[in-house]
């Protein structure tokens, strides 16, 4: 069988259409194995390809903007760990905290931290309290009327915001011995020179003396809410005192500025002491226990979400000072 001849004019243009698409075909693969493949960060200063970015460079020399983190990192991790559709069960204990809490590389760092003395653990910090949820937000609470706190001064008339008084040694006495900051009242509804952890687990120290128990509505409606979510026991080998559980409320107040950060002005202002403490237990019906010194205890759970989900800072000790 004889071979067509390429000088045929029938044959030569399929044969020229064929070569063309061959040579772009090729042409295409080639420029595509040349072309590097877009990376995950663009930068000049990253990329070799490019000229790095002259510090000295005009005003009207503007680079590219950089391409969002998120998916630069989705970008260099989505080969390298995907993320599973399946066993759902099996990643979230990977993720766990306490599965974090328990591994060995964990427990090194904090073996390496305690002997360098830079952070005191309670044993508590090991109990694990996840199974028992979170308090509700403030957002939730309902305020108490001045009448519910007059109820609690007619029944403890020696009661103010900072505990049973006992005259000059009492609780308030104590209290003016541990403050060390005086600050204008004014300063501290419009100023942020004080972080919030300080201005709400340690309100003793920005507190003038001023005002009475009978105004403070929001700060026993806040020990209210809290509390009242909280389980009492007839028999229990230990009970809470007031301060230990206002210390356990101002921890959970400072958790709302993280919540609502948009009421963080108004929870900055809020001010929690065992008085409060003691009128939201009157008002929730709890049996008060004074003792000789003028201590106020109670028979809480231990197991409720105040105390199991949310810090006693006087227990911890941060970089090795103690709060």
């Amino acid at each position: 069988m004889t071979q067509p001849s390429t000088s045929d004019p029938s044959v030569q243009p399929a044969v020229v259409a064929n070569s063309d698409v061959e040579d772009a075909t090729a042409s295409a693969l080639n420029k595509a194995q040349q072309l590097p493949q877009s990376p995950a960060i663009r930068h000049p200063n990253f990329d070799p390809a490019k000229t790095p970015i002259d510090p000295a460079r005009p005003l009207t020399d503007i680079p590219e903007p950089v391409p969002s983190s998120n998916r630069q990192l989705r970008q260099i991790y989505k080969k390298a760990a995907p993320v599973p559709t399946k066993d759902n069960a099996k990643l979230a204990a990977k993720l766990s905290k306490w599965a974090l809490v328990e591994s060995e590389p964990f427990a090194d760092h904090l073996a390496l931290l305690s002997a360098a003395q830079l952070v005191v653990l309670p044993a508590s910090f090991y109990n694990n309290h996840s199974e028992q949820p979170l308090l509700p937000s403030l957002a939730s609470m309902t305020l108490l009327d001045m009448a519910d706190i007059q109820a609690a001064l007619q029944a403890y008339p020696a009661l103010t915001r900072y505990g049973m008084a006992q005259g000059p040694q009492g609780p308030r006495g104590k209290i003016t011995a541990l403050s060390e900051h005086r600050y204008d009242a004014d300063e501290l509804l419009n100023g942020d020179y004080a972080d919030d952890w300080e201005l709400l687990l340690y309100p003793e120290r920005f507190d003038s003396g001023e005002g009475s128990l009978g105004t403070d509505i929001v700060s026993c409606s806040v020990a209210a809410h809290a509390l009242s979510q909280c389980e009492t026991r007839k028999t229990i080998n230990t009970s809470y005192s007031a301060a230990t559980l206002c210390q356990y409320l101002r921890s959970y107040l400072l958790s709302q500025l993280q919540i609502v950060p948009l009421r963080r002005q108004q929870y900055r202002q809020i001010r929690l002491f065992p008085g409060h403490v003691i009128v939201a237990a009157h008002y929730l019906g709890w049996t008060l226990q004074v003792s000789d010194e003028g201590e106020c205890y109670f028979n809480v759970s231990s197991r409720c979400s105040l105390l199991s989900r949310y810090p006693n800072m006087s227990d911890y000790a941060i970089n090795g000072w103690s709060t």
